[in-house]
């Protein structure tokens, strides 16, 4: 009954998708920079910054509707036919989606054989650049914006959320994290706003024991941390290009997994519809 109740919403409710540039966020001046700046009478220079490219999808209609900033994973994004339905489920929902493509703009096929460096501080700013891009646009309400990230967009988007972390560098926050497979080998927990995490019990490039020892290991301060863990599922578990098509890569295992892609959209919607009040 799911697909046909939301094949019926797609055929109901077109979308509008177009490729959009916006530039990364940087840091805002400290206080210091800013009476410095004052007691000189002079400008404080704009800090450089990378010009991003992202594919935005909306519902038709004047909305405002609440939005989406999708992270992609290690390997960048997919392909267009997948992307594209991809984003008709989130539109099919009234949500605007930002699709933020942080490699290309920089010249980066793929960062999955590469331990983590700057880079990913530079993804977190993406992030943030793409929150400030939609609220800025006059369909999106800029107070019900969320992220959603998958693998290293996860990593991406738990940290914009930190309890402490970046987010203290802005004035407006995501709305609320949902986390697809992350790492959490390194993560306190301790997240600033509602955070759902969704994971594959079988997955063995990130796995979920990881996960499940973040949440024993959880201080309690911060916003509500869910973790939901699927059976049987991999890496990469709703990833429908691999639909009929298991591989390996990296040594890792990576498989569509239907019952749980369908479980955790479920659950993310509801995170979404509780986050937003909608």
């Amino acid at each position: 009954m799911r697909p046909l109740i939301l094949l019926l919403m797609l055929l109901v409710s077109p979308a509008i998708a177009e490729t959009v540039h916006f530039p990364s966020a940087t840091t805002p001046p400290t206080p210091l920079q800013q009476r410095l700046a004052r007691e000189r009478d002079q400008p404080i220079m704009p800090q450089p910054t990378t010009a991003l490219v992202g594919e935005l999808h909306r519902p038709e209609g004047t909305g405002p509707f609440p939005a989406i900033v999708a992270l992609h994973g290690c390997g960048g994004r997919g392909l267009k036919e997948y992307e594209d339905a991809f984003a008709a489920r989130f539109t099919a929902l009234g949500y605007v989606l930002l699709i933020v493509d942080s490699f290309t703009p920089r010249g980066v096929a793929q960062r999955c054989d590469s331990p983590a460096s700057d880079e990913h501080v530079d993804r977190v700013m993406d992030a943030y650049g793409g929150r400030r891009y939609l609220a800025g646009l006059p369909f999106v309400d800029p107070q019900r914006i969320a992220a959603v990230g998958y693998s290293q967009g996860a990593m991406v988007a738990l940290s914009a959320a930190a309890l402490g972390g970046i987010d203290t560098l802005f004035d407006r926050h995501f709305r609320a994290v949902v986390a697809f497979y992350p790492n959490c080998a390194s993560l306190t927990g301790s997240v600033s706003v509602p955070t759902l995490i969704l994971i594959g019990a079988l997955d063995d490039w990130t796995p979920a024991g990881n996960c499940e020892a973040m949440m024993v290991r959880r201080s309690g301060e911060g916003a509500p941390v869910k973790l939901i863990v699927y059976p049987g599922a991999y890496h990469a578990f709703n990833a429908r290009s691999l639909r009929d098509k298991p591989r390996t890569f990296l040594g890792h295992h990576l498989e569509y997994n239907a019952a749980a892609d369908m479980a955790a959209w479920d659950a993310m919607a509801a995170a979404l519809r509780e986050a937003f009040s909608r």
